[in-house]
């Protein structure tokens, strides 16, 4: 689709999306992303892809859909956050959502949205349920939703988000010198700003637990201890940094241990609260067993 100004009327009157991919190196997913947006048909789509120099052969599986997609940008960029703000830079649409190159929507994911943007005008912030998808043990599961007033302590899943362009405009882009954490950032700065966030009781988007958020590291402590300086009064920062610090150090240790299987089936079992799970054929028969 070249761009939304060549609607027609009736099409016009539909809540639009700009759609952003970002890639680097991601031929063994990204069409599966690419496809998972394609294929709902959904009629004012603007679906901008953002690549950062791939050499694996991305480019080749983007120009096979290049047809159906409004924009692509193949440079080198200083981050994803830096290649998130490329995207929105040239997003037209309403309503903004981002998608990684190994993560998917669900088939429903846009008329559920659009549905939610109309019942509530005042919202500026859209979000549902994730399914964690652990490609290497074929895996999937779905996980109770985060309340936004939670936010102070952890983020809400970001690819299940929707904002709209107009909160862009006026809140800004994505902070470049986050290189993990940005996403939580923005939320918060919405958040603090008081912007209306509207939560949806579905599940909207696959999320693949490869990223690098996904993970202990040292960077993406940081990050949030720097956040939490950023956002909290002194000496509740001071205890959630404490706290961050202890936990780092723990799963270091369950790691180094070998033990973050039994961790991760005990952290599922008793604090997040698993919903649904299954075995990852493919994205067809989970998207069944999801709904």
């Amino acid at each position: 689709m070249a761009n939304l100004k060549g609607l027609s009327a009736k099409e016009n009157a539909l809540t639009s999306f700009s759609l952003i991919t970002v890639c680097l190196n991601a031929v063994d997913t990204i069409e599966e992303t690419i496809l998972s947006v394609l294929n709902q048909n959904y009629p004012a789509l603007e679906y901008i892809v953002i690549d950062g120099g791939s050499t694996d052969g991305t480019m080749d599986v983007i120009e096979r859909h290049r047809s159906r997609l409004s924009k692509v940008v193949s440079e080198p960029d200083r981050g994803i956050y830096d290649a998130f703000n490329k995207g929105l830079a040239i997003a037209t649409g309403d309503i903004v959502g981002i998608l990684n190159a190994d993560d998917m929507y669900a088939p429903w994911t846009f008329e559920t949205v659009a549905k939610a943007s109309r019942r509530r005008p005042d919202g500026g912030v859209f979000y549902g349920k994730l399914v964690s998808l652990d490609r290497a043990n074929r895996k999937w599961t779905v996980y109770p939703i985060d309340s936004h007033s939670n936010l102070p302590n952890r983020m809400i899943g970001h690819p299940a988000m929707f904002v709209r362009n107009s909160v862009y405009k006026k809140r800004g882009f994505f902070n470049t010198d986050y290189k993990i954490a940005g996403d939580w950032d923005f939320m918060l700065r919405l958040y603090m700003a008081g912007e209306i966030f509207c939560p949806m009781d579905k599940v909207l988007t696959a999320f693949s637990v490869s990223g690098l958020s996904s993970h202990v590291s040292r960077r993406l402590t940081m990050e949030s201890i720097a956040i939490y300086r950023k956002y909290l009064p002194r000496f509740a920062a001071l205890r959630k940094i404490l706290k961050t610090e202890i936990k780092y150090w723990l799963r270091l240790g369950i790691d180094a241990s070998m033990l973050y299987p039994f961790y991760a089936r005990q952290r599922d079992k008793y604090l997040l609260s698993v919903e649904k799970s299954g075995l990852y054929s493919d994205a067809f028969t989970m998207w069944k067993r999801v709904l």
